[in-house]
């Protein structure tokens, strides 16, 4: 499989992709990019070219995981994709976050059908103010560094003279501020406590942004960052390349925060007005973007009546267009000033049968829109929780929008 994936690495294809992807994150588009991501690797585990994996060490079974979706996603799910001809170790370090549990959990890589589809109670555990002191706690983070040199070294004996191998640390630190604070207040009650208790919100709201810059920077003190300037994934939106940040280091890791990307979102504010999105969450958040020269914002929340306001943050570079905005309203007020991070309808790809018409219609609109506005756009297709068994449907999307962006 290393050698699989350099040779992939080692196509002139590499570069052309790398080079239309830096052009968008630039502001000066060459043609849309498009790439597939988010989807559990369950789906992917039918018909001939299936992935199935055979190492027992858990370990070791992950890094065969991956390894074989680079692979699957070179050959079936190929878009604008980039492979570096370089595997991943990645650090190990114990971080205890804020003490409290964030709002989301990724199954990318679960063997459990029911976890895909599992939902999560939410108990309530912030109260008043002063839960907020108690609650949200100052992160700690410790890296067991011999322990890493250990899977490193182990690697590298395997891989010697087949591929390079790299220390793989933190490139993307998730920040998403009211998502975390309404899950531990509860939805209905952190509604209401924007408009009967305001002050709380925003008290809890300065803990959260204190707490995660602690816990960044001490990733960065330990010299655990990694570029993000690379075929890594920004938030929920495409990859990073772009000119003015640094390389990724020789080692992989030791990157600085001023280096890099920094993300953030409020999936939850989706039906608050603009002015109170602003307040409680834009206005909060700005030490956090503060650290980083690029910002890439949101996820799955409308966004398209919230652009001006979203202008507290000076090095805005990206704002993703989801599903629930409308995308000509987003892009008109965009322009050629922020990235479009558009985000393909999910739920038309799992219809009985498949709207390929829908998909169709949809990649042919984002590019018209492209041109009418001067705007620079990456379409993303995903958190996909289900194909109906037919993996075969998003390996056709990636080539309907390859074939559309193409003729751009």
């Amino acid at each position: 499989m290393g050698k699989q994936i350099r040779e992939i690495a080692e196509l002139d294809i590499q570069k052309e992709n790398k080079k239309l992807w830096t052009a968008v994150n630039d502001g000066q588009m060459i043609r849309p990019v498009v790439i597939a991501r988010d989807y559990p690797v369950l789906l992917l585990m039918e018909g001939p070219d299936a992935i199935r994996p055979t190492i027992e060490d858990p370990y070791f079974r992950q890094r065969e995981m991956e390894m074989l979706l680079t692979i699957y996603e070179w050959n079936h799910l190929r878009g604008d994709r980039v492979v570096e001809p370089y595997l991943n170790v990645p650090i190990i370090a114990e971080d205890s976050n804020v003490g409290l549990r964030m709002s989301s959990y990724p199954a990318q890589w679960t063997m459990d059908p029911e976890e895909l589809h599992r939902a999560y109670a939410f108990e309530r555990v912030l109260w008043n103010e002063e839960d907020v002191s108690a609650k949200i706690k100052w992160p700690k983070v410790v890296y067991r560094r011999e322990e890493t040199m250990e899977r490193y070294e182990q690697m590298c004996e395997i891989m010697e003279g087949i591929i390079q191998v790299k220390l793989f640390g933190i490139q993307n630190f998730r920040f998403a501020m009211f998502d975390d604070i309404f899950a531990w207040t509860t939805i209905d009650q952190g509604m209401t406590d924007l408009v009967m208790n305001p002050e709380y919100l925003h008290l809890a709201a300065e803990r959260y942004a204190e707490c995660f810059i602690h816990r960044a920077r001490q990733y960065e003190a330990l010299g655990l960052i990694s570029s993000n300037n690379s075929n890594t994934y920004i938030g929920n939106g495409g990859y990073g390349y772009c000119s003015d940040l640094p390389s990724p280091t020789q080692s992989g890791i030791g990157g600085r925060l001023e280096g890099n990307w920094g993300v953030a979102q409020d999936q939850i504010f989706t039906s608050v007005s603009p002015e109170m999105t602003k307040e409680f969450a834009f206005e909060h958040e700005r030490a956090w973007t503060d650290l980083y020269p690029r910002i890439y914002y949101g996820c799955c929340e409308r966004l398209d009546h919230k652009i001006a306001e979203l202008g507290t943050f000076p090095n805005l570079k990206k704002i993703s267009v989801s599903p629930f905005s409308n995308c000509e309203a987003a892009m008109e007020k965009m322009g050629k000033r922020y990235i479009v991070s558009f985000k393909a309808h999910n739920t038309f790809i799992n219809l009985n049968p498949c709207g390929y018409e829908l998909l169709t219609e949809e990649l042919k609109k984002v590019c018209r829109l492209a041109k009418k506005y001067g705007s620079s756009v990456e379409i993303i297709m995903k958190s996909i929780i289900d194909l109906n068994h037919e993996p075969q449907r998003l390996c056709e999307w990636c080539r309907l929008a390859s074939e559309i962006v193409k003729s751009y």
